[in-house]
């Protein structure tokens, strides 16, 4: 019996820990982080030592993994080989794209994390043809460039009367959390203020946390681009009267800006005058998405050994 209620005990425990960890889990819409498409060389391809004279045909394979919270079509991913000679390896293909869709992780309804997809991207036919005088090492390098965007959430503080002190349902006047998807590109530092009788503002910052190199949705990641640093950018309240300034080619709240020093600070201003926002007091999410071109690249070197 005593026994039993040890069992009984210990079970009550377990369930309260796994009810805290699911509770923990519920109240975070995104994973968060910097992570995004995440890609390196699969052990043994290429292999570490081939010989030269056409004796040793091998394959080079990339392992990549989306371990952000944006979705990537296999169409806006390339994966380019650099750092060789093609002829000197008998012309291997060295452009290619997954042959699935990149879907994001994300956490479902359950408070689950679900991965995002793994694919395999394969180069064949890789050989090293010619006659080498001694032993050499080639440096390759696999380019990864790809479409990716970031959503991100906060709530703002709409007052019937912005000059309110006491018993508000919200406060206006101060810094607001921010919610993100997992993604290089961050939105940060999200300050509400008062702007008159009947508007408010908020202002935040776009940052690059990641290690890749940030350029103009749908550029290539071309190193030559003038668009390097730029991204797209929109905002919603789902409220009229939403004004921003910093954005360009676009509308009131969507356009192009430029990451400076990796961040950008980008204001808005909301009309609350219209009728049916009288006489009520709320928070209202202000929605966010940023979209660019990301590049990044892994090496591997190569040694090719001569037989003669």
């Amino acid at each position: 019996m005593r026994k039993m209620l040890v069992f009984v005990i210990i079970g009550l425990f377990v369930l309260v820990g796994c009810e805290k960890e699911v509770s923990t889990t519920f109240s975070k819409p995104f994973i968060g982080g910097t992570e995004a498409i995440d890609f390196n060389f699969i052990e043994g391809s290429p292999p570490p030592e081939v010989y030269d004279g056409g004796s040793y045909p091998f394959e080079v394979t990339v392992n990549v993994e989306n371990k952000g919270e944006y979705d990537v079509p296999k169409d806006k991913i390339t994966i380019d080989l650099a750092g060789f000679y093609p002829p000197d390896f008998s012309n291997p293909p060295i452009t290619l794209s997954p042959e699935e869709d990149l879907e994001k992780a994300y956490i479902d309804s359950e408070g689950n994390v679900i991965p995002g997809t793994i694919t395999y991207v394969t180069f064949p036919g890789f050989n090293f043809g010619g006659s080498l005088k001694a032993n050499n090492e080639y440096r390759v390098r696999a380019n990864l460039c790809y479409n990716y965007g970031t959503i991100a959430q906060a709530d703002l503080c709409v007052l019937d009367d912005l000059t309110k002190t006491k018993d508000e349902v919200c406060t206006v006047n101060e810094g607001k959390r921010v919610d993100a998807s997992a993604a290089p590109v961050q939105i940060e530092n999200l300050e509400e203020s008062i702007s008159g009788t009947d508007k408010i503002t908020f202002s935040f910052e776009i940052v690059h946390r990641g290690s890749g190199l940030v350029s103009k949705l749908d550029t290539s990641c071309s190193d030559e681009t003038i668009d390097k640093n730029k991204v797209w950018v929109e905002i919603d309240t789902g409220l009229n009267g939403l004004d921003c300034s910093g954005l360009s080619d676009g509308t009131a709240t969507t356009g192009y800006t430029t990451l400076y020093g990796g961040k950008r600070l980008v204001r808005c201003t909301q009309d609350i005058s219209a009728a049916e926002l009288q006489g009520k007091d709320f928070e209202k999410k202000v929605n966010f998405k940023v979209t660019y071109d990301y590049k990044e690249h892994e090496e591997v070197n190569v040694m090719v050994k001569h037989t003669t």
